[in-house]
């Protein structure tokens, strides 16, 4: 995958760059704010795949409607959860900004190593989606259904600890 923050400085215009060698301090705010903005269309990306991964689950619940296997609708409701609780985590993240007052600033240097670190979860949320892939075409039976549910959330439970470790990189506290 391309690297979005050198996308995204590449498309600056001639004002932008006529602006930076004018205005003092232009230059790097504008690196800040590209640097914030690539980060926040990573994780659009991340919340569009795990949308994905939620559609699966409602497709397994019209299945297992359809099939009479009410009794696993309760597990799936408890995975979607799960993942409604990841992607709302991703969805709403800290972008990274910081005051004047706060006791931890936030550098470029930062906004690299989180941009980084998104770039790994992108990775990370490839195998969710692998281990996914049975979520809505499971057989009709409840031990098929059993198998490729907890297979799936324990992929996810390894997925939501290691992003919840994002906010340490925010906080400056060494993973």
């Amino acid at each position: 995958m391309d690297d979005l923050r050198d996308r995204i400085a590449d498309d600056r215009s001639g004002l932008e760059s006529k602006l930076a060698r004018l205005v003092p301090g232009y230059q790097g705010y504008k690196e800040l704010k590209t640097r914030r903005e690539a980060d926040r269309l990573l994780r659009e990306l991340l919340v569009a795949r795990l949308d994905g991964l939620r559609v699966k689950l409602r497709e397994m619940v019209i299945s297992l409607t359809n099939n009479g296997l009410l009794e696993l609708l309760k597990a799936v409701d408890a995975v979607e959860d799960r993942l409604e609780t990841v992607t709302d985590a991703f969805r709403y993240a800290d972008y990274g900004y910081s005051g004047k007052t706060d006791p931890v600033k936030v550098t470029g240097e930062v906004l690299d190593q989180l941009y980084e670190y998104d770039e790994g979860l992108l990775e990370k949320v490839g195998r969710l989606v692998e281990s996914g892939e049975g979520l809505g075409t499971a057989e009709a039976n409840a031990e098929s259904v059993k198998n490729v549910l907890l297979a799936f959330d324990t992929e996810l439970k390894g997925f939501a600890a290691v992003a919840r470790d994002r906010s340490k990189v925010l906080s400056g506290v060494e993973l």
